[in-house]
């Protein structure tokens, strides 16, 4: 977040004087593609990622062997040749990580880390990060998750991880891990031009980059990407299209004093979420012992999303109908900032680093909520003697007749407001303790101000349930065969009438403001380092939120008749909450390591970090009449995480390579309270224990590379008075086993590999009464290099079109037998996706 930035400055200056590896800090991976491949004597010089210089929440410019830190970085080719589909996939190779993805490519994933639980949904105690700054305060707004706001693309030169630890002090808002994306600042003359087609889908997309120096003291990198296509799901419109462009331009001072650089950024991105998927089942006492596809249905490629539903109805804010674009995940972002390193002296060292955000958007997802149709007209059905017919497309007027349908939330939510500002301020020093002994100190402070202002319309909607795309909007009539009084209208059952009324007409202007002065000091004597950091955060809130209440019905008239709808809008007379009020946490990390040897080290550190609950306390009772927090949000506005680390780190040779292994044990405890109304028991106030072992490595040997991790993990439910039934039990979707493996060979002229990744089995649910199988994915690539500076590539993501599911669940429904539909809040893994590819490295 705010360090990242100071140690990429620090870490380019040392990276300068050293003469190390320009990869490390500039990113050449996307040139040495157009180069045959290192030869053998170079092997164990490429698989020393531990003698990189951490540059992400880590105290001063230290190697990754001699932090007492765990860190994973890759490249950003180790990311493309696996073709991440969304963000989660690019953090695949983070071991720790708890990664559930399967809501589509513009974001909405749910990301937790060492045993913590996904509670709410979104990154709850991780930060995602451009150049050391965070993306967002939060990383779990409602409907503005922080991988909504970040692109994966060649302006990337590596992508970098601290699990744990010094996330603590050196992020705000972050103590379970803090992720980096580091930019590409033009230390090399090059650049690319790609450009990519689904070979199974639709979906075209052109990459470039270039950058390099101007003069012997100014260098600059530009580069971005457009695309368009239907998605994977094969959408019936263009779903998906946007861009991104990204620049920053650098100024380095003489003697090697330092940088100032200037950057900014521009996002407008259109993808397609999925936030459910129907998924049949089979079960077995109290597991699930199969997935299958309803009738007519792919799980791995259903879509909620079609030409149906492109454009919908929503009662506007305003108390008026509009109709509004189905958008998916569509973010938009122009940012500006800056950045200065400057060596006041020897020892004293001047970082900042600022960006201004302004950032807007939608959010259009269709939700599952399947249904039996031969219930409608049974005392089981909630409204028995009903029928559907087909409201639109070939079949209008018919009745339906389909085994399933659709009955559940189709939401447009427009977030008006997702700007925000950030500075991280530092002042360095390191000096000479007599004795061998070497002392450094730095002091900063991190001021973040965050917008967020958003506004719900969220419907309840009848379509069909019989085929994997465009699905067809159904009336429900109240007699048997379409008879009756007609109760729906292009598929709506009413406005803004969804999870109970409570939430469809929701909006909330809110602000929020972190300040957080942070202090670290670090002393290393002989092998012996030790470090002690600390931060102070002090947030404030400020703002109104306001729900829906029911309203006179509406008349829609549509092909087959009208319908008197019911309708809940925004109550903008009576506030139901004021926002106002302050709150201060401590962080602290402490931490040791130990050089054993050149090649060996051993580390230890405890730490505690606090993460701030912001709009999630909406809506539960938490202020008081004049904003203040009463006496639940005092108990309810702050997490903390508890993390122990004990680590071995350690590279050498063998044969003709080299390899590193590093192994961490850690232990971890949270105290969560939050709020989230999807749930069954929406106030959430638990304490969750986990332990286990991180063990990550690679190895390069000629042409040859491997690289993989594993993470076994033990997590309970220590405690949850609103749930004592959770109480023992492995949280849901919290995986004991999590793996990657991805061994490649690149002989120059062509390159291939293969990843492995997966997870053993899961827990559907909190209560332990539904444990579903694990699953092994894999990906692969070829590459051909003709001649220099072009390139050929074939991609496949999960090229065994295995059947998965990664999320937790919300319940089942009977279907016969053992059989069953499985309500997810998200769902099966996307199915295989193929892709060709044309480089150009120039």
């Amino acid at each position: 977040m705010r360090q990242p930035l100071l140690k990429s400055c620090v870490s380019l200056a040392v990276l300068g004087i050293a003469g190390m590896s320009a990869p490390a800090c500039a990113g050449a991976a996307a040139v040495s593609q157009a180069v045959p491949a290192p030869q053998v004597a170079d092997a164990g010089k490429a698989a020393d990622t531990l003698g990189e210089i951490v540059v992400t929440a880590s105290g001063r410019d230290k190697t990754k062997l001699k932090s007492s830190i765990t860190v994973t970085s890759a490249t950003a080719e180790q990311i493309t040749n696996f073709t991440p589909r969304n963000e989660a996939e690019v953090l695949r190779t983070i071991a720790g990580l708890n990664l559930q993805d399967a809501a589509g490519s513009g974001g909405n994933a749910n990301i937790g880390v060492r045993g913590i639980p996904v509670s709410t949904g979104g990154s709850e105690y991780v930060a995602l990060q451009e150049d050391g700054l965070p993306i967002v305060l939060f990383g779990d707004i409602n409907f503005g998750n922080n991988d909504y706001w970040i692109r994966f693309d060649n302006n990337v030169a590596r992508v970098e991880a601290v699990v744990g630890g010094s996330a603590s002090t050196f992020a705000s808002q972050a103590p379970g891990a803090v992720i980096n994306y580091i930019s590409k600042t033009g230390e090399k003359q090059g650049g690319e031009v790609a450009l990519s087609e689904g070979l199974d889908f639709r979906e075209t997309r052109v990459d470039f980059d270039y950058g390099g120096p101007i003069t012997d003291s100014l260098r600059f990198h530009i580069g971005g990407f457009y695309k368009d296509g239907d998605g994977a799901d094969h959408i019936g419109f263009t779903a998906e299209k946007g861009y991104q462009i990204k620049g920053n331009i650098t100024k380095d001072f003489a003697d090697g004093k330092g940088y100032f650089r200037l950057n900014f950024k521009r996002l407008d991105d259109q993808e397609p979420v999925e936030p459910s998927v129907p998924i049949g089942i089979t079960e077995s006492g109290t597991a699930i012992t199969g997935f299958s596809g309803l009738p007519g249905i792919s799980p791995q490629k259903w879509s909620g999303v079609g030409i149906y539903n492109e454009n919908f109805q929503i009662l506007n804010a305003q108390g008026n109908l509009q109709n509004v674009q189905n958008q998916g995940i569509h973010p938009k972002v122009t940012s500006f900032g800056g950045e200065l390193h400057y060596e006041v002296g020897s020892s004293l060292t001047v970082n900042d680093n600022f960006r201004w955000s302004d950032a807007s958007g939608t959010f259009d997802g269709r939700w599952v909520g399947p249904g039996l149709t031969s219930q409608l007209g049974t005392a089981a059905a909630a409204a028995p003697g009903q029928s559907l017919v087909y409201a639109a497309g070939p079949a209008q007027g018919q009745v339906y007749t389909g085994a399933y349908y659709n009955d559940n939330a189709l939401a447009h939510v427009t977030m008006n407001d997702m700007g925000n500002m950030v500075n991280d301020l530092t002042l360095s020093g390191k000096f000479d303790a007599g004795a061998g002994a070497h002392v450094s100190a730095k002091a900063g402070w991190f001021h973040m101000r965050q917008n967020i202002a958003t506004d719900w319309r969220i419907n309840n909607y009848i379509d069909t349930l019989d085929s994997n795309r465009n699905p067809v909007p159904l009336d429900a009539f109240a007699g048997p065969n379409g008879t009756g009084a007609q109760l729906t209208a292009d598929g709506l059952t009413g406005f803004n009438n969804q999870w109970g009324g409570c939430c469809g007409g929701r909006s909330y202007n809110l602000s929020y403001t972190d300040d957080a002065p942070y202090l670290d000091l670090d002393g290393k004597i002989a092998g012996l380092d030790l470090d002690a950091s600390l931060r102070w955060d002090s947030v404030s809130g400020s703002g109104v939120s306001y729900s829906g209440v029911a309203g006179a019905p509406i008349s829609v008239t549509d092909a087959l008749g009208t319908a008197a709808l019911p309708t809940y809008n925004t109550n903008f007379a009576k506030p139901v909450d004021t926002v106002n009020y302050r709150k201060s946490y401590v962080s602290w990390s402490l931490g040791a390591l130990y050089e054993v040897n050149n090649d060996t080290s051993i580390f230890a550190r405890v730490s505690r970090g606090g993460r701030f609950n912001a709009d999630r306390l909406l809506y539960a009772g938490n202020f008081n009449a004049d904003g203040s927090l009463d006496a639940n949000g005092q108990h309810d506005v702050v997490n903390f995480v508890s993390q122990q680390e004990l680590g071995l780190k350690h590279r050498g040779q063998v044969a003709a390579g080299g390899y590193n292994v590093e192994a961490t044990f850690f232990r971890t405890e949270l105290d969560e309270h939050n709020y989230d109304f999807t749930q069954a028991i929406p106030v959430l106030d638990a304490e969750y224990h986990s332990y286990g072992i991180e063990l990550k490595g690679a190895l390069h040997a000629g042409h040859f590379s491997l690289d993989g991790a594993a993470v076994w993990t033990h997590a309970r439910t220590v405690a949850d008075p609103a749930a004592p039934l959770d109480v023992g039990q492995t949280p849901a979707a919290v995986p004991s086993l999590t793996y990657r493996l991805s061994p490649s060979y690149d002989m120059g002229v062509a390159a291939f590999g293969f990843s492995l990744h997966g997870q053993n089995a899961v827990y559907a649910n909190a209560d332990g009464t539904l444990k579903e199988p694990g699953a092994a994915l894999v990906s692969a690539f070829v590459k051909l290099r003709p001649y220099q500076g072009l390139e050929l590539g074939l991609n496949a993501s999960n090229l065994f079109n295995t059947l998965a599911y990664l999320s937790r669940s919300n319940g089942t429904t009977p279907i016969s037998g053992n059989s069953y539909i499985l309500a997810g809040q998200q769902g099966a893994v996307e199915g295989r996706t193929v892709t060709a590819s044309l480089h150009y490295h120039f």
